[in-house]
């Protein structure tokens, strides 16, 4: 297969050799294609030292990509120039191509990510293609004018000498100190205490609140593209997305829920709110999902969300449809409420418009939106940065994005992992505190974690309970 590969690459370096030779093209960003054979994309990912790498697959693994580098990007600051980077990516997309890109949950400073910025759009300077027709490698060139045509080349060629199509499998052990809650449990508890004064008030009808988790590398690297191929398996009909800052922090996950995915003018989003864990046996799996779907307040949270999303989807589809009855998403460790929500967008209609109305969801932030959002921003004692804000692709016939939920963040000596639980009247602190952990408990047991979490008599700090190694640490590989 490396032949094949090999002789794949040089026929599409011989191709670019050719069109430096021409002149640049009328059209501003030109896409050239090459077949391939079918390689593991995390692998290869996990092989290339070159910058910026990125992932995307859609949850139903009809697309997927794999990225290197940015042969054209937009940095986006806060939320009045989402609209000015969407119109300048539509100049540049064609029928077939696509641009990567991610929000943050906020564009308040206080909670942006210095390395990811509030937010960007990109299309990588090579990339590596999967659909169920086959695998193609392609690359994107600018071609604004003479000077732009002739340095893209020179870069996918530079770029194409330098990639590795070594797609072995890595061993890389890694030894991890034990997670570190913020909030710990205690603060967890104070702060459901306050958002429950603001629930019982009426000032807020829902809030979502989160937790970082983080882990220390102590010893060897962490192959995060391995724990993301396990992550999928694991969780398959998830959207599975990796964004690498400039500086090499690598931002990824695993998420069940859809944000929208527009086809044409049809339009698909859900409202996915209301969680339980899952069964030890298929008796008792299916008990829980019994109550999940009766149970008030799980009913109630998911109800608020269907209700903003129809509301705000109403006054830009021209028909609108929604579930009579709550679905139920069934994840390794955990079981969702889910309520799909289909329209058809009136004329005019852009993504930037879907994302103003529908970004962050009452999924993750809560209801009214910008109250519970003012909340979180105040109380979360930790930056949220991109987790539970959104990232996909952009294209002129169909754009697909996902909320970054179930993600991580990997940086040069720690890994965080990020979980939130819906807040409403009713909700018990030690209950959504379980409920944080559930939501972490499948990527904890791929790092080798075998994690138990039990409250004690004098403490709500949770004693976990992991594999050690050499008394100090714990080992993954």
């Amino acid at each position: 297969m490396i032949e094949e590969v090999r002789s794949q690459v040089a026929e599409l370096a011989e191709q670019l050799r050719l069109l430096r030779l021409s002149g640049a093209p009328e059209q501003p960003l030109v896409r050239i294609e090459q077949p391939l054979p079918m390689i593991n994309l995390f692998n290869w990912l996990a092989a290339q030292t070159l910058p910026g790498k990125s992932y995307w697959q859609d949850r139903d693994s009809d697309y997927k990509v794999a990225g290197l580098g940015k042969a054209w990007r937009y940095k986006i600051n806060d939320q009045s120039e989402v609209n000015t980077c969407f119109e300048q990516v539509n100049r540049l997309l064609d029928k077939t191509t696509r641009c990567l890109g991610y929000l943050s949950f906020s564009d308040s400073q206080k909670m942006v990510w210095p390395a990811f910025g509030y937010g960007e759009f990109f299309f990588p300077v090579i990339e590596v293609v999967q659909t169920r027709k086959g695998c193609s490698l392609a690359c994107n060139l600018l071609a604004q004018d003479e000077p732009s045509w002739r340095t893209s080349i020179d870069k996918v060629l530079n770029y194409l000498t330098r990639v590795s199509w070594s797609v072995d499998e890595p061993d890389s052990p890694c030894r991890l100190g034990a997670p570190q809650f913020k909030p710990d449990q205690a603060h967890w508890v104070s702060l459901i205490d306050h958002a429950l004064s603001d629930l019982e008030s009426g000032a807020l009808k829902k809030v979502v609140l989160s937790r970082e988790a983080r882990i220390s590398l102590q010893e060897g690297q962490l192959d995060p593209w391995m724990i993301l191929y396990l992550w999928q398996v694991a969780n398959p009909r998830s959207y599975v997305f990796a964004f690498e800052s400039d500086e090499g922090s690598l931002f990824f996950g695993c998420s069940p829920e859809r944000l929208f995915r527009r086809v044409d003018r049809v339009v698909h989003t859900e409202a996915l709110a209301g969680t339980t864990r899952r069964g030890s046996d298929r008796d008792e799996d299916f008990k829980l999902e019994l109550r999940l779907l009766n149970d008030s307040k799980n009913v109630h949270e998911n109800r608020l969300v269907l209700n903003d999303i129809r509301t705000r989807l109403e006054s830009i589809c021209s028909y609108l449809e929604f579930d009579r009855s709550h679905s139920v998403v069934k994840l390794q460790t955990i079981q969702h409420l889910r309520q799909l929500i289909r329209g058809v967008l009136k004329e005019g209609i852009s993504d930037s418009q879907l994302f103003s109305l529908l970004h962050p969801t009452p999924a993750v932030g809560g209801e009214p939106r910008e109250m519970a959002r003012h909340f979180i921003e105040e109380h979360e004692s930790y930056n949220r940065g991109l987790y539970a804000g959104a990232c996909g692709v952009l294209g002129r016939k169909r754009s697909e994005f996902t909320v970054s939920i179930r993600s991580a963040l990997l940086e040069e000596k720690h890994l965080s992992l990020f979980s939130g639980a819906g807040i409403v009247n009713g909700s018990v602190a030690q209950d959504e505190w379980q409920e944080l952990n559930n939501k972490i408990k499948t990527v904890l047991s791929l790092l080798g974690h075998k994690a138990c979490v039990t409250e004690t008599s004098n403490s709500y700090e949770p004693e976990m309970q992991l594999t050690p190694d050499h008394e100090n640490g714990y080992r993954v590989g």
